[in-house]
């Protein structure tokens, strides 16, 4: 019984320390990294297979909100995603930031149009009209 007790202790132990090690094959080697562009003056550069987010200022309590006008691509990016990022201090009304994501499908350059607007309001013309270009090498 004390024999059949110790090995399972062991054994316990052996798990334990197993499940503690760091996976090897990721051993030092960091998260990849999403680079993110917030100035539309500047041209987003990015090699194809990266993936990059567009961070723009929204404040979703005011109802306004960043709309992609649909454009008729090219196929040098295409969008995965979008998230807002609220500000660290929980202020009631405060804005945050709008994280949208792309990927670089092939090379060539492609612009990207965002408008700041409220989608209930038809016929009304968006507060901001913003516009990036992205080349991808």
């Amino acid at each position: 019984m004390t024999r059949m007790l110790s090995l399972m202790l062991a054994l316990l132990a052996v798990l334990c320390i197993s499940a503690c090690a760091e996976d090897q094959r990721t051993a030092g080697v960091p998260p990849e990294k999403v680079r993110e562009f917030t100035d539309p003056s500047r041209t987003i550069q990015v090699t194809a297979g990266e993936t990059f987010s567009i961070v723009l200022d929204s404040n979703p309590t005011t109802g306004y909100g960043w709309q992609r006008q649909d454009e008729s691509g090219n196929g040098v990016v295409a969008f995965r995603g979008s998230r807002f990022v609220a500000p660290p201090k929980n202020l009631v009304g405060a804005g945050g930031r709008e994280h949208i994501t792309f990927s670089a499908t092939a090379q060539g350059t492609q612009k990207l149009t965002f408008h700041y607007l409220r989608p209930w309001e038809r016929n009304t013309e968006p507060a901001k009209t913003i516009v990036f270009t992205v080349l991808v090498r």
